[in-house]
């Protein structure tokens, strides 16, 4: 499945609607970042061991269906290998690094329907930006790595 057919999948299995019938609206890398905080949690309880596993490209495909299985089941990715893990953890990671500087650009990081609720809107946008998704940057060393604890601020910190 390709991301545009997981996105059709998800619209269709969410409303009984196509995706063709809903108008796109922008979805900022503010929002983007929103979306892909939670998976944080996800990440947390195994981050010991992931963070020692080296990226590697063979995994990408297992990782997509990770993916697919979250937006369209709810999966919770407990079957998923440790190097598939990896791959899920350097994605979210580089996303969170793209979207932030799109949003400070002023530039949308993807199109979503704007019909649907701001939940599942978060869900297209998970299945577009994560899903198939090419590294932008060599993937990093996550030996050291560490999640932000907390959950993501209301609101900027930027004095007015």
């Amino acid at each position: 499945m390709n991301r545009l057919e997981l996105i059709r999948a998800y619209v269709q299995q969410t409303t009984g609607k196509p995706l063709d019938s809903f108008r796109p609206a922008p979805f900022s890398g503010w929002q983007v970042v929103e979306a892909l905080w939670p998976l944080n949690e996800r990440f947390r309880a195994n981050l010991q061991q992931i963070r020692t596993i080296t990226y590697d490209r063979m995994f990408e495909p297992e990782a997509d269906l990770a993916v697919e299985a979250l937006v369209l089941r709810g999966d919770d990715w407990a079957s998923i290998s440790p190097r598939a893990w990896r791959v899920l953890l350097e994605r979210q990671q580089q996303l969170l690094t793209v979207a932030l500087m799109l949003e400070r650009s002023g530039q949308p990081m993807t199109r979503v329907p704007a019909e649907l609720t701001v939940a599942h809107q978060s869900t297209v946008a998970i299945a577009d930006v994560l899903h198939g998704m090419k590294l932008p940057m060599p993937a990093a060393d996550r030996s050291g790595f560490d999640l932000p604890a907390g959950a993501l601020p209301e609101s900027s910190l930027r004095r007015h």
